[in-house]
């Protein structure tokens, strides 16, 4: 009898069972990411983050000059860093409390859940010292590339009240929401349509884009490019936006402490200067 016979037998194929070549295909593999947002409520973000902002600058700016700075031009009010870092705080916290709300009800979860924000359980050594070398390679690399016309931060080390709100400001609430939007909505998005290498650049240029205007350089927004890069890299691997957020703040956090060191409590900011 042959052995392709009809008949079943030992080693061979049950007629009842399908052929291996019948068989449905296997599955395409899951999505690197699959968040519960789409493209569209990302750009709705993003617009509602950084752009609204900037359109409602100019006429903040006018405001305070009415009824507070009447005798300074619209330029030298532009420059006061509570007119700067002010309104950045309000506007990053209505909107922090926003998309709680939205996502509660949009997505019928936590915004923490909903953007993987997931505090690591342990490696947090591990991860500040990333930060810590990140800093260290990149400002390294910055003395080989032009520098700023003028650092966009000079006017925050005037008073100590002012070195203070933009420490609090570069070490806790920028890296916030820039996770929040860059890593926790941004990067999920692209990875599942791209794939985790191209939403990595991608999510690093954008990161990079909205710096540009700080700098008026190229050097520093390649280096903020690289600082972006690392941080998607450690979102992606660690699938947590708390992680890559503790670098950022370290990588933020440790030139501040050494200006907080350096000025003896932000005392004496003529030191920081020499």
């Amino acid at each position: 009898m042959s052995s392709n016979s009809a008949w079943g037998g030992p080693g061979l194929e049950d007629p009842s069972k399908p052929l291996a070549s019948d068989a449905p295909a296997s599955a395409s593999p899951p999505p690197a990411e699959d968040p519960p947002f789409g493209g569209l409520e990302v750009l709705k973000i993003g617009l509602l983050i950084f752009v609204v902002p900037i359109m409602m600058a100019p006429f903040l700016v006018v405001i305070a000059q009415k009824l507070f700075y009447p005798q300074l031009t619209f330029a030298a009010v532009a420059t006061k860093p509570w007119i700067l870092l002010g309104p950045q705080f309000v506007w990053f916290a209505v909107v922090a409390l926003l998309l709680i709300d939205y996502s509660k009800s949009r997505f019928h979860q936590t915004l923490w859940r909903a953007v993987r924000w997931n505090w690591p359980k342990r490696g947090w050594l591990a991860l500040i010292g990333i930060g810590i070398v990140t800093l260290l390679v990149l400002q390294g690399l910055e003395r080989l590339l032009p520098p700023p016309p003028k650092s966009p931060f000079d006017q925050f080390f005037n008073r100590p009240l002012d070195a203070y709100a933009f420490a609090f400001l570069a070490i806790a609430f920028a890296p916030f929401m820039e996770e929040l939007f860059f890593r926790g909505f941004l990067y999920p998005v692209l990875a599942r349509r791209l794939g985790a290498a191209a939403a990595v650049l991608i999510t690093a240029s954008s990161f990079a884009f909205i710096h540009i205007f700080e700098y008026k350089a190229w050097g520093p927004v390649l280096i903020i490019f690289l600082v972006g890069a690392v941080l998607t890299i450690v979102r992606s691997k660690m699938k947590s936006v708390g992680a890559s957020f503790i670098v950022h703040s370290v990588y933020n956090g440790v030139p501040v402490m050494a200006a907080l060191i350096a000025s003896h409590g932000f005392k004496h900011l003529e030191k920081l200067a020499q």
